[in-house]
């Protein structure tokens, strides 16, 4: 009894079963022991933890043939399971349809149920009430079904994606799994924007390094091209329109991004130094839900080096009491906030909390003398705005800021000019973080990093007289 409920235990393993029981078509032809290679390894790991994934992949790593296998072992193992496999052409569906017949068929008998209803769409098991339906990406996929498990192949490929991926989520409960698999298909599609934001998915990613040496990519490089390189092996989502920020610069600096959970709505990369010198760049939003974000950037004038982010969805009136109180914590931080619209209100509070160092803003930009005016706060113009992004585009370029915040290296790189020339985000995408940082960068002109060495005039006065 005892060494049947260890065989039982082995069986119910999705890994053991696989690669003990099943085949897979060798590249080479005929059939092999489907022996999971390490992305797929982590790939069913992943599965037996989270319900919701999103797998960015190079192309060739086997994850439609693995996400197959696991949801193959899941409905035959289980009673009352429906597994969707969903794939983005019609040839797709045929290699999903062929990978489940073969893992079906090189099982042993007395491992598999009996199947009863084998179409090119289905494969029922009623022993056991489950099934597997292979699909297209037609406009009603998935409706009228309560599904278990769902494998989305390839979904920045796909035509008319939000229309389709709601009506799919909604015939999934939230124990059951959505896989979306995808290699990178420009920016802007559906997958881009679920990917580039945060959700209840999973992220995980899948390059090359996974399964290929730097010398066999060097070869793959040259004879596809770098740029088709990047997007088929490189998980690099090219750009459809030419891009604000060099793509070269974003991918440089995201070696500095850290991964930190906010606290409040902040991310504090860096503690103030005792001698620290700061600027905080503030984008102010209404703060309603479906809104923009207000955003505040704190930057190191010293070094550039970003210290802290806040981004949320929050009232205009109190976003400046977050102002006042870390702006304080930062040393009196000079303080950049946009006063277009609701920044009006953020600035007002900040002169009732009588905060100590304010931004004013030049008296003009037509002339060549950088005088400041009496007016607190930045004002965002069409004279403005472009200087503020090329200014802030010109030092990412000299390498004369560090960016810690994903975040905001996500929004420049779907930061684009479109047909009539106009610096924009992509379609679906924000540009708070982008202007914060811009708006604090400006505080960088007026705020000296140096030691002051002018002249003091103590020295020079008598020293046998009572001042």
């Amino acid at each position: 009894m005892k060494n049947n409920e260890i065989l039982l235990k082995k069986i119910k393993d999705s890994k053991f079963y696989i690669e003990n029981f099943c085949r897979i078509k060798s590249k080479r032809g005929g059939l092999v022991p489907f022996i999971l290679n390490e992305a797929q390894k982590d790939l069913f790991n992943t599965l037996n933890k989270y319900y919701r994934i999103m797998i960015l992949k190079a192309r060739q790593l086997g994850f439609s043939a693995g996400a197959t296998a696991w949801m193959y072992h899941n409905t035959i193992m289980n009673p009352g399971i429906t597994t969707a496999l969903i794939g983005y052409n019609m040839t797709m569906v045929a290699e999903l349809l062929d990978k489940v017949k073969v893992l079906y068929n090189s099982t042993p008998a007395s491992l598999r149920p009996k199947l009863q209803y084998n179409s090119k769409h289905e494969l029922s098991f009623p022993s056991i009430e489950s099934k597997i339906l292979i699909l297209p990406n037609s406009e009603n996929v998935g409706r009228g079904y309560t599904l278990t498990n769902v494998l989305v192949t390839e979904l920045s490929s796909w035509e008319k994606a939000e229309e389709k991926m709601m009506g799919l989520q909604e015939s999934v409960p939230k124990n059951g799994r959505i896989v979306i698999e995808s290699t990178p298909r420009g920016q802007g599609n559906l997958y881009h924007r679920m990917w580039m934001t945060k959700n209840e998915y999973i992220k995980k990613e899948y390059g090359w390094w996974w399964e290929y040496s730097k010398e066999e990519m060097e070869i793959k490089k040259i004879s596809m091209g770098p740029m088709a390189f990047a997007q088929e092996y490189g998980l690099e989502f090219l750009s459809s329109g030419r891009s604000v920020f060099d793509e070269k610069i974003i991918k440089e600096q995201r070696k500095n991004v850290i991964k930190m959970e906010p606290v409040d709505g902040w991310c504090i990369y860096k503690k103030p130094e005792p001698d620290g010198l700061y600027v905080i760049g503030g984008d102010v939003s209404e703060g309603v839900t479906g809104g923009d974000y207000s955003v505040a950037i704190i930057w190191d004038r010293k070094t550039g080096e970003e210290v802290a982010m806040y981004r949320g969805l929050i009232a205009p009136d109190r976003f400046g009491e977050i102002l006042n109180q870390k702006g304080r914590e930062y040393n009196n931080a000079l303080m950049v906030v946009e006063v277009n619209n609701h920044g009006l209100t953020t600035l007002t509070v900040l002169k009732q909390k009588l905060y100590p160092s304010m931004y004013f803003r030049p008296a003009k930009y037509e002339t060549v003398e950088a005088r400041t005016s009496d007016r607190m706060g930045w004002r965002t113009t069409k004279i403005t705005r472009p200087l503020l992004i090329d200014e802030f585009a010109q030092a990412i370029r000299e390498n004369l800021l560090t960016i810690h915040s994903k975040i905001l290296l996500d929004e420049m790189s779907v930061f684009i000019y479109d047909d009539n020339g106009n610096m924009v985000p992509s379609p679906g995408f924000m540009d708070d973080s982008i202007f914060s940082a811009g708006i604090g960068f400006q505080g960088f002109k007026i705020l000296y990093d140096k030691p002051l060495t002018q002249l003091d005039e103590r020295d020079y006065l008598p020293k046998n007289y009572a001042y």
